[in-house]
């Protein structure tokens, strides 16, 4: 059985494999990075890399990609750190013939975030710093500004790429890119310790600030409070073209704001048929009855709405939204079916206040990156608490003579895709292997900013309302009603507009007014695909658009494709 070989090529790497995290000052394997450029994005073609860079934070070197086995060899030979940005979802699947079958492999939200070949460990550098890395900028030891540089791509095409001013340009640029990760993933390390993701360094800072133990709940407790636990309020008030004079505010760090409070920590809890004034109301659980009118989340099977119907319903709400409801009469009096409390709260302000100051500083100093850093360790933490193992898996890559072996029901291990020359072979994660924190903590941060993006809805105007957006809005009010300032919660003028073009959630456009120089500037959103400001004005209008990706997607089930979309305005 090929089970038996599993893990037999980490032999030799087990000191190269470190904790979850590293404390700085602990870090003793060497990293470099290395990137890729490739044919230009181009709709139906596969690219192809035609030249690779290394940085080790002293040498530059490159590779055309005829001689990139000189380098895999190399590297495999070294217990050693590769980083690529976005690797996970790119780079890394020009180098899949030089993984090894039987090892096991990382994946993150379908990202390749973790594999070997040989002793070398390969990371994808986005699972700690989440930005494109031309929003990256950062200094070096010599106190020299580092950033990706501009670039036109058009002389990477094959028939422009080999003139030797194009060759010297993109040599410099590629040196560029491997300098600026290098800098960049170095200064994370130097402040926070090495972590594979941005939600475990979080989860280490937390540990070390607050002085206390990282909760550890069950699949059980996970059970029973994930269904108070919901994501930001995403909604189209309105929907089409709207041309009207608007203005955009958002929340400072909203979910910063919200962790200042306190918020379930512990596994304890008391369950009530009535209120009680014993704990406080604020990050107690309600499941009621209630007709609402906008206040409260409900989950279907098409996602998360708000209902504004006068139909009465069963939600599971955080009492901070129960609170937001009475205080702005947008729902029922409602029916209490079971009250939960949480008797050990945890306010995380001391962890927020540390990296709001961290950020302050950094905007006084010029220093962009630890700006960067402590914006990400701010809003990544209280994710971590809700994350659920049961989506989590354990993946092998297999040569694909074993495919009998994946169909036979007796294995744990099913076939979850081809990746690149290898099967790529999935089992849920074993129960010691699953860690749970504590969802209820999660369920009561986002329901915290729910309630307080709703109360200033209200207090603009509901009517005056096109679209919100988790902590921001766009309304026809001038935002008087809004508390503005600099500080955490408060909100921050965007912009004034006199266009809107709203085609569902996550999908529109706002014009923005004339300047003085009579130019306009643009506020777009287009999840999942890259439209033109026409395209946007086009489906917000009622007229589909057929989207066709200029590049293709690199997923860890299948070989690259091309997967073109209609894109309509949704009801």
């Amino acid at each position: 059985m090929w089970r038996e070989r599993l893990g037999k090529n980490t032999q030799g790497r087990a000191e190269t494999r470190p904790a979850c995290g590293q404390a700085p000052g602990l870090i003793v394997r060497p990293f470099v990075v290395i990137d890729s450029e490739t044919d230009p994005f181009l709709a139906g073609r596969i690219p192809e890399p035609f030249v690779w860079g290394i940085y080790d934070g002293t040498v530059f070197r490159h590779y055309t990609h005829d001689t990139i086995h000189s380098l895999i060899t190399e590297l495999s030979e070294k217990k050693i750190i590769v980083y690529a940005h976005n690797g996970g979802k790119f780079d890394y699947h020009f180098l899949l013939p030089y993984m090894e079958p039987f090892d096991n492999v990382k994946i993150i939200s379908g990202r390749l975030a973790q594999f070997y070949i040989g002793k070398a460990e390969f990371r994808d550098s986005f699972n700690i710093l989440p930005v494109a890395l031309k929003k990256i900028e950062v200094r070096d030891d010599t106190g020299q500004t580092v950033k990706k540089q501009e670039f036109d791509y058009a002389l990477m095409e094959k028939a422009e790429r080999y003139k030797p001013e194009n060759w010297e340009s993109i040599i410099d640029y590629l040196r560029d890119d491997c300098v600026t990760l290098y800098e960049a993933i170095k200064s994370f390390q130097d402040k926070y310790g090495r972590h594979l993701t941005q939600a475990g360094a979080a989860m280490a800072q937390w540990k070390t600030i607050g002085k206390t133990q990282i909760p550890k709940s069950t699949g059980e407790y996970f059970e029973k409070f994930k269904s108070y636990y919901f994501g930001g309020r995403v909604q189209c008030f309105q929907r089409g073209i709207i041309e009207k004079d608007f203005s955009v505010f958002d929340i400072n760090s909203a979910y910063p704001f919200a962790m200042l409070s306190a918020h379930p920590y512990g596994t304890d809890f008391i369950e009530s048929k009535t209120e009680l004034d014993t704990y406080p109301r604020g990050p107690a659980f309600f499941k009621i009855r209630a007709r609402s009118c906008g206040a409260y989340p409900y989950r279907e099977k098409t996602g998360l709405f708000f209902p504004d119907d006068g139909e009465i319903r069963e939600f599971h709400v955080t009492g901070w939204e129960l609170i937001s409801a009475e205080e702005t009469q947008t729902a029922g009096e409602p029916e209490i079916i079971n009250v939960t409390y949480f008797p050990i709260l945890q306010s995380f302000s001391e962890y927020i206040e540390h990296f709001y100051q961290q950020r302050l500083t950094a905007k006084a100093t010029g220093d962009k990156a630890g700006d960067l850093f402590a914006k990400l360790l701010m809003n990544s933490l209280y994710g971590k608490f809700g994350a659920n193992p049961e989506n989590y898996s354990e993946f092998v890559i297999l040569p694909l003579e074993e495919m009998d072996s994946l169909l036979d029901p007796e294995n744990d291990f099913t076939l979850s895709g081809e990746l690149g020359p290898w099967l790529l072979a999935e089992k849920d994660l074993d129960d010691e292997d699953m860690r749970y924190y504590n969802v209820a903590t999660a369920a009561s941060i986002t329901g915290f900013v729910r309630a307080y993006l709703w109360r200033n809805i209200v207090a603009t105007g509901r009517d005056n309302i096109l679209y919100c957006d988790t902590d921001s809005i766009a309304t026809l009010s001038a935002g008087n009603e809004l508390e503005t300032g600099a500080e955490l919660g408060k909100w921050k003028h965007e912009g004034e507009f006199d266009k809107a073009g709203i085609a569902g959630k996550k999908m529109y456009i706002f014009r923005g007014k004339k300047n003085r120089s009579g130019v306009r500037e643009y506020k777009t959103a287009s999840k999942g695909v890259k439209l033109t400001n026409a395209q946007l004005w086009k489906v917000a209008g009622g007229t589909p658009v057929v989207y066709m990706p200029e590049n293709p997607t690199f997923s860890v089930h299948h070989a690259p494709r091309f997967t073109a979309r209609k894109i309509t305005l949704t009801k």
